[in-house]
């Protein structure tokens, strides 16, 4: 194409139309292939659900009593996060992330709208269904061990911190994997709707119902992985749920939490990074992937301005280079 001279001139209103066109275009097949996407996966469901009833409903519960449950566990959930966030501002004193605290340049949080609404509750829905599938395999499995004469330090501490590694290790590429151009637009960008995660549950569960499954394979991973390695007793997978969940909370809050347990490097700042940046920290707990393939990135909070005019960030560089040996 060449641009058109009119009086000595360029005249790139035809780019212009051209360019626009292209991304209306671009959008056209992204929406045509989401709403199949979609289609597909829901009819999957569906004939999943006729031909093999009984694994949305392991404890064979009569319709009441299924649904009771369901929102027995919704209230529980929602208990459950404001109870973490309660600890976190009454007793851990954490402060709020840099970002949350700039009164000249608030942050700008995105509401639910319709269909964030219903991908939680589609999700609500599988996470009741992992519920009874965990308590029922932990129940009836004879390889996990219930027995209180069976605790030991391998299948509790060791099987944790077991159970967090196999985590990111599955997460990670997964994540990772999301992000590719071909199928971000379809799965991934939606949980991306907020740039600073501040709702805690509203904001880690507000995904779409494929990366949800997706999160669950991961953590079954985690618990089968720590069962072989460790023989991972009930009670440590009990806990390991429940700190799981807590802390995909807490990273969609807005509060400096962090932690670092030999390699275990946990911090709601990195998870806020990625949902700014997009490409970087993929990992949640264990920052090696990252390290890795080099998508980790420090901490950057706003910028404000120093004496001379000139800008400077809130945190200083000495201390983000103490986070980064640590990690590594």
């Amino acid at each position: 194409l060449a641009c058109v001279r009119i009086g000595g001139v360029k005249n790139l209103n035809g780019f212009s139309c051209i360019g626009r066109k292209m991304v209306k275009d671009r959008r056209s097949i992204q929406q045509t292939q989401s709403r199949i996407l979609d289609l597909t996966s829901t009819l999957s469901v569906i004939g999943f659900f006729y031909h093999n009833p009984s694994w949305f409903n392991p404890w064979n519960l009569s319709t009441h009593s299924w649904l009771l449950g369901g929102v027995l566990i919704r209230g529980a959930i929602a208990f459950y996060d404001h109870l973490v966030i309660f600890l976190i501002e009454k007793l851990s004193g954490a402060p709020l992330l840099p970002t949350r605290t700039v009164t000249n340049k608030p942050v700008r949080y995105v509401t639910l709208d319709t269909k964030s609404i219903v991908f939680l509750f589609i999700n609500s829905i599988h996470e009741w269904i992992f519920v009874q599938r965990l308590c029922h395999y932990l129940w009836h499995s004879p390889n996990v061990s219930k027995e209180a004469s069976d605790i030991g330090c391998i299948n509790t501490v060791v099987a944790l911190y077991v159970m967090f590694v196999i985590l990111d290790v599955c997460y990670a590429p997964l994540h990772h994997i999301l992000h590719m151009p071909a199928i971000y637009p379809l799965i991934h960008k939606h949980h991306h709707r907020q740039h600073y995660p501040t709702r805690g549950y509203l904001d880690a569960g507000n995904e779409h119902p494929i990366e949800h499954i997706i999160g669950v394979c991961a953590v079954w991973g985690a618990v089968m992985g720590a069962l072989y390695v460790t023989g991972a007793h009930a009670v440590t997978i009990f806990v390991f749920f429940n700190v799981h969940a807590a802390l995909a909370m807490l990273n969609h809050s807005p509060y400096d939490v962090r932690w670092n347990v030999v390699g275990l490097n946990y911090s709601v700042a990195n998870h806020e990074m990625h949902h700014r940046k997009f490409t970087v920290n993929y990992a949640q707990y264990c920052m090696w992937y990252d390290i890795w393939m080099r998508t980790y990135a420090d901490y950057e909070g706003p910028k404000k301005e120093d004496e001379s005019g000139g800008k400077v960030r809130n945190r200083s560089s000495l201390e983000m280079e103490e986070r980064k040996k640590k990690i590594t």
